[in-house]
């Protein structure tokens, strides 16, 4: 390599590394990874706490994260299923002073909150954030041909769980 071209060569490794200011990302990512979370857990309070903890992990490896939207997408999914998992073990237990007239529920979310991790993954990334399946395929760090699979078997289980 020339003298002059290694410069260049260093220019180009640096530049694919630096990123937007955190603010502008995550001034355009709160509100699309808040209703993926939201999705998945149900509550605003708890959605806002998975989103803020994704945000604070993604802070302090924001210099050397190649993807940070992708980290972010896959942080938001890992923290949802982590409320879930308390959620069940809550359950377990049930408190008896729980009062069950006032909880309100979406079918369609219950339904999609019943698949299997990967599917509902799939689903929520396809539905709620509008990501091609090529986006999905990245973020879930899987092939293409699975991400159609996978959808495909989510939206039938869907229809025929939903089915009036």
């Amino acid at each position: 390599m020339s003298d002059a071209a290694a410069p260049l060569a260093t220019e180009a490794a640096h530049a694919a590394t630096v990123h937007e200011p955190f603010e502008v990302l995550y001034s355009r990512e709160f509100r699309p990874m808040l209703r993926l979370a939201v999705a998945l857990v149900d509550t605003t309070e708890q959605a806002e706490e998975v989103v803020q903890d994704a945000f604070a992990a993604l802070y302090l490896r924001y210099r050397t994260v190649a993807n940070p939207v992708g980290y972010l997408r896959v942080s938001v999914l890992n923290g949802g299923r982590r409320v879930l998992r308390r959620r069940r073990l809550v359950r377990l237990q049930p408190d008896p002073r729980l009062e069950y007239d006032h909880l309100g529920f979406n079918h369609v979310l219950d339904a999609v909150r019943r698949l299997p991790p990967q599917q509902r993954n799939a689903v929520l990334l396809r539905y709620e954030l509008q990501l091609s399946d090529a986006e999905i395929a990245d973020t879930l760090g899987v092939p293409i041909g699975t991400v159609k699979s996978t959808l495909h078997r989510a939206v039938v289980r869907l229809r025929a769980e939903i089915k009036p």
